[in-house]
């Protein structure tokens, strides 16, 4: 009995996500894409002072005007963000492929026949979430390592959508464990490594101008399998897409110095931050 009302609870949760995610993509962005905008920056002001003190902090030369623009623009791309997320409960793998392009997924490919066990590390940059087609695209398994949500509710719900085009969720306290016993496949295995990993944690690293700790988990897993380690580059693409490249840091991890990975990492994500600011998660408290 309680089995089937969690069934039941969970269906019906789920089912006005799957039905607002039907309507076309650009009817979402008029309206729930708006509204969101609306709500977050003019009404609620959504850690508004989390997002000017982030931008202020790491890039100290430019004027408050354009300070105040690029919280604007963040607040937009979050918007749009949701709309993805939303659209992503019921999004066709033909229309997903299209909105998010590998521009040289030969890279990844040429290590699988090699029988390399593979670490992608990415940030909280653009749309992440997209990347759960990347199991279609790829001609081999690709694992996402997450933290469990508390609402057990939601993080079921998030789990689905995830894992709707083959990706495979590895929680983050199971990752060492699986990761060492399943490196003989050669799977491409997703951090989302830009985390502050707590107190007395991680590896120290210079960040957008400000002494950050970054969260080292990935970099001490690829060197216990002794992964090929890639950045993963997201930059917007025209017709709201986004164009995915694999940057090499590492054909063996074993063999990098202490906090090398985490280090490249925190370089390559930088760089792309300052290309294009506004599609990074400045909400995020992520000095602390």
């Amino acid at each position: 009995m309680l089995a089937f009302l969690n069934r039941a609870v969970y269906r019906a949760a789920r089912f006005p996500i799957v039905l607002v995610s039907l309507l076309p993509y650009q009817v979402l962005q008029a309206t729930v894409g708006r509204c969101c905008y609306f709500l977050a920056y003019s009404v609620t002001r959504y850690r508004y002072h989390v997002v000017l003190q982030n931008l202020s902090r790491s890039f100290p030369d430019k004027p408050y005007a354009e300070i105040h623009k690029l919280a604007k623009d963040f607040y937009r791309h979050f918007s749009c963000l949701v709309v993805d997320v939303v659209k992503s409960a019921s999004i066709s793998g033909q229309e997903l492929a299209g909105r998010v392009r590998v521009a040289n997924a030969d890279l990844p490919i040429d290590y699988h026949r090699q029988r390399r066990p593979m670490v992608a590390l990415l940030g909280h940059y653009g749309n992440w979430e997209g990347l759960n087609i990347l199991p279609s695209i790829l001609p081999f398994e690709v694992n996402a390592l997450y933290k469990p949500l508390s609402n057990t509710l939601l993080c079921r719900i998030v789990r689905h959508i995830r894992s709707r085009f083959g990706m495979k969720l590895i929680p983050a306290d199971k990752a060492l464990r699986q990761l060492v016993k399943t490196q003989d496949k050669a799977a491409l295995n997703l951090f989302i490594a830009d985390q502050f990993p707590g107190q007395d944690k991680g590896c120290h690293v210079e960040f957008l101008n400000q002494p950050t700790t970054l969260f080292d988990g990935a970099e001490k897993l690829a060197k216990a399998i002794d992964a090929v380690v890639f950045y993963v580059e997201l930059e917007r693409a025209p017709e709201n897409g986004w164009n995915v490249r694999f940057l090499l840091i590492t054909d063996h991890a074993k063999e990098t110095l202490p906090g090398q990975i985490t280090r490249s990492f925190a370089a390559h994500l930088q760089a792309t931050i300052r290309k294009a600011p506004a599609y990074w998660l400045w909400s995020h408290r992520r000095w602390k």
